[in-house]
């Protein structure tokens, strides 16, 4: 595949940076924030050509927390006009030139695909597994901390394989330098690169070890074989691929039989929601957070009314308040 060119010049056309404008304004939950740029909307874009036309973009501080739900997670945000940036590197360069190279069995912060095409394309291997050998068995991984262990160098060489343009080149690699720990979870940049990062590994799996049922969503991917002997093979070739990556598989990763029940993507080989698996450790961590001041009871008596209209039939799930 060509390394895509021309794409810098993308960035600073009015229409896509009003188009990144209107998406950013239209996605963003604090609704003052919006209607304040949104008030001097001229003069923002104008700033935004002049910025990305004179070549002069530096990435601005981040607004950094942290989530606990379902587990501890860094999580940034930007101000709007480098939200709108972001966007338009995203669109107009990381898409038309990473895209096209992705397989079809990576779903993951696509168009058309995302969680409901990873179960259904699970489902679809179970059957036709189950029809082909009867016995069979499912090679579950998990990466690591994934984003946090993204390195920028590996990141770095293969975009240059992608991208021939210096300038494009130049913008996405201050929007990952930007961060020191992988890439930033909360920037639509992270979302596509991510994605890209394990493309290598797709094309591993699905030509060099043969693997024709295979569906990946970020860090999570499922190989299905009728052998347990070569899976375990596989698991080891991963292992040693993942390494040059400088990536570690999670220790949760396993081999299942075809009879054994696992969670994908939230839900049981049956393609159930797993409800009552984990509710009631999650209320319990829940309320721990609350005891020790890192949520706010708002969100405590959130996560309470959720789950009793989630699992209704499940009264002794639920805990006493504190």
């Amino acid at each position: 595949m060509k390394r895509k060119n021309n794409l810098y010049q993308q960035l600073y056309n009015f229409e896509n940076i009003i188009n990144a404008y209107d998406e950013v304004c239209k996605n963003t939950k604090n609704k003052r924030k919006v209607a304040n740029y949104k008030q001097y909307k001229c003069i923002y874009i104008s700033r935004i050509y002049d910025t990305l036309i004179n070549k002069n973009y530096t990435v601005g501080p981040y607004n950094i927390f942290n989530i606990y739900e379902p587990k501890k997670r860094r999580i940034v945000s930007q101000n709007m006009h480098d939200k709108v940036i972001n966007h338009l590197v995203s669109r107009q360069i990381l898409y038309p030139a990473l895209l096209p190279c992705l397989v079809d069995s990576n779903v993951a912060s696509r168009k058309g695909l995302g969680t409901r095409k990873g179960l259904e394309l699970a489902s679809n291997f179970h059957r036709t597994c189950k029809t082909k050998y009867g016995n069979y068995y499912i090679l579950k991984c998990d990466i690591s901390k994934f984003f946090a262990s993204i390195d920028h160098e590996v990141l770095k060489q293969k975009l240059r394989r992608k991208i021939k343009d210096k300038d494009a080149l130049d913008i996405v690699f201050s929007i990952i330098d930007s961060d020191t720990d992988g890439l930033s979870i909360g920037n639509m940049t992270s979302q596509v690169l991510a994605i890209f990062y394990l493309n290598d590994l797709d094309h591993f799996i699905k030509e060099d070890l043969q693997i024709k049922y295979y569906v990946r969503y970020q860090d999570d991917f499922l190989l299905f074989h009728h052998s347990k002997q070569y899976l375990t093979y596989c698991l080891k070739q991963i292992k040693n691929f993942l390494e040059k990556e400088h990536l570690t598989l999670n220790p949760k990763t396993r081999i299942y039989s075809h009879k054994n029940n696992f969670i994908f993507l939230g839900r049981d080989k049956a393609g159930n929601y797993a409800k009552h698996r984990d509710i009631n450790r999650r209320l319990k961590k829940k309320l721990y957070l609350y005891k020790n001041n890192f949520i706010s009871l708002n969100s405590l008596t959130s996560s309470y009314i959720c789950y009793h209209s989630l699992c209704p039939w499940y009264p002794d799930t639920f805990l006493k308040w504190p």
